[in-house]
């Protein structure tokens, strides 16, 4: 799990289809009162209080399983204290559940005195336009929340996509971009070329210039292959010095000239701290490709380049 997300200020957790946890953030430790490392292979079920766990079992896994999401559904965890109010927000992804649970007992409260309040305002000043301006005004306020509550989970899945050291998209983000690349490819003849490229001996600069001076060089190396590729291709980073890139409507005999493009561009660039060169593979979509194949034959392309000297484009056009 990436750090951010591990540190979101809400919880987050990934379930088997079963709805065993895999793993949990910190905040889901925090609302469970649990250490994270226990909340694995826990049922999710076992968290909730009995209402809610009833609810979970015949609304909440039913409604996932045939709608492929659930938004805003109120449950309640159990905790060392008192039973804590959530907001749960959930979809299927990669054979996977992704939840995102939003602590409620601040709206709780703050729905709760909406209702006092509208009962008074009805009660005292009832068809009278001091008591619809009130109510208006309350209105507008839980409007406002519900808002909020929106806006953050936005953040929050669009935070799961980022890498947080570069801003490039991450590996999750790439994964889901190669998939859709591939339905476009096999529905409405779009081509397209995979790319990989890795730093040469970026090793030897983290050992001596320290990780910092790394870190600086893959920030800089992003910004300089942002540089390089256009509207509609989709750059991101796959971990440690490793990038991706998805050239559209571009095949591999194209796509070679475009990599070794940016592989001098690179060689020649004015490096803030320590000049890098980069290997790079590459490799086009064939028909009945999956993600699999496009990944292992960009893979052993950069291989090849590695294998031959570095500061190099080797190109596999499709299947051997």
């Amino acid at each position: 799990m990436d750090s951010q997300l591990y540190h979101a200020p809400c919880a987050f957790a990934v379930l088997e289809l079963d709805g065993r946890i895999i793993e949990g953030n910190k905040m889901l430790g925090e609302y469970t009162g649990q250490a994270t490392d226990d909340l694995a292979q826990k049922h999710m079920s076992s968290l909730l209080t009995l209402p809610s766990r009833l609810y979970f079992q015949t609304y909440f896994m039913p409604v996932l399983s045939s709608q492929g999401r659930v938004d805003e559904m109120y449950l309640t965890l159990k905790t060392q204290g008192e039973p804590l109010p959530v907001l749960i927000n959930a979809q299927q992804r990669d054979g996977q559940i992704e939840c995102v649970l939003v602590k409620m007992k601040t709206r709780d409260d703050f729905e709760n005195e909406l209702i006092r309040s509208k009962r008074n305002v009805e009660k005292v000043l009832e068809n009278t336009d001091q008591a619809y301006t009130e109510l208006q005004n309350l209105i507008n306020e839980l409007e406002g929340k519900r808002e909020e509550i929106t806006a953050a989970n936005a953040r929050l899945e669009n935070l799961a996509m980022i890498d947080p050291l570069t801003n490039l998209k991450n590996r999750r983000f790439f994964e889901d971009a190669v998939q859709s690349f591939i339905q476009w490819a096999d529905t409405k003849k779009f081509e397209f070329t995979f790319v990989i490229l890795d730093i040469d001996h970026f090793k030897r600069v983290n050992d001596q210039f320290g990780h910092p001076v790394g870190d600086q060089v893959l920030q800089e190396l992003s910004w300089k292959l942002e540089q390089e590729i256009r509207e509609g291709d989709v750059l991101a980073r796959l971990g440690g010095e490793e990038f991706v890139i998805l050239l559209a409507n571009v095949g591999p005999e194209k796509a070679h000239k475009v990599a070794e493009r940016i592989r001098a561009n690179v060689e020649t660039h004015m490096w803030s701290h320590t000049p890098v060169t980069i290997s790079i593979g590459l490799t086009g979509y064939q028909e009945g490709d999956q993600r699999k194949d496009l990944f292992l034959r960009a893979d052993q392309a950069l291989y090849y380049s590695k294998q031959n000297g570095r500061n190099q484009v080797t190109v596999i056009p499709g299947k051997q």
